[in-house]
């Protein structure tokens, strides 16, 4: 089998497995649920489960606006922005000014459709297959000083690195998700996904080498591109808070 049909087939699959969910909802409506309410405004945020203390200090955050098209449907449209910057000093008794500094801007968006149905009198569940398009720009620079053995001794050398990396993709992501209604108007929820991404990633960056004590500096760089494509399992890709408003009752 080629491996874009492989890879179809595995987008397929979850989708296909929540089939049944998403038929059963066109004959149960959500009960005490937003589908009395055309629009649903969340805040969203994606969490990362492997160093989960670590790695979720500042978390991407989102909008997901939901427009309820039927009592058991929505139209999705998200936005998501991850913005770092990274700056500290490194303790060093010969250092001048040594620095490391990253930043990283991340901007994704997306459209999609939702399946409900009530499973309990404040819980909804739903399934559903988003798909969209992403930015991410990340840049790492790097100065520290080191003690070098040339020419039978030692020397002292400054060593600067200065890299980044641009990715565009796009991707198409099926979910699965479950949602508490706090108050007719207000909800909770947390979505699991299989994301298959496609990504072109431009990578640049220089190295620099240079001796203290008569300034001759070396210098090498590179440039290259690379295509990938990539499937992965996100057991909480994102956990939102959601406000219902406009009420479609009269």
């Amino acid at each position: 089998m080629k491996p874009v049909a492989c890879l179809l087939l595995a987008a397929a699959l979850p989708l296909a497995a929540a089939l049944p969910l998403a038929a059963a909802a066109q004959i149960a409506p959500p009960a005490d649920s937003v589908a009395t309410y055309r629009h649903q405004l969340g805040l969203t945020a994606s969490p990362v489960l492997d160093g989960f203390f670590k790695n979720n200090r500042a978390l991407p955050l989102g909008l997901l606006y939901k427009r309820q098209t039927k009592p058991n449907q929505a139209l999705r449209l998200g936005l998501v922005l991850d913005l770092r910057n990274e700056r500290r000093n490194k303790s060093s008794d010969l250092a001048v000014n040594p620095t490391f500094y990253e930043n990283s801007f991340g901007l994704q968006t997306y459209i999609g459709r939702e399946w409900q149905r009530s499973i309990a009198r404040r819980w909804v569940a739903c399934v559903g297959l988003d798909m969209g398009a992403g930015y991410d720009r990340f840049r790492r620079r790097d100065e520290a000083i080191a003690a070098i053995n040339v020419d039978g001794g030692s020397a002292l050398f400054l060593r600067k690195s200065d890299y980044n990396f641009t990715t565009y993709s796009a991707f198409l992501r099926p979910i699965i998700a479950v949602r508490y209604q706090v108050k007719p108007y207000l909800y909770l929820s947390a979505e699991s996904a299989v994301s298959v991404r496609y990504s072109h990633i431009l990578f640049s960056g220089g190295n620099s080498l240079t001796r203290l004590d008569n300034n001759v500096e070396g210098y090498g760089s590179a440039n290259t591109k690379d295509n990938n494509i990539r499937i992965s399992l996100r057991p909480i890709s994102q956990i939102a808070l959601h406000y219902c408003f406009i009420s479609t009752e009269r």
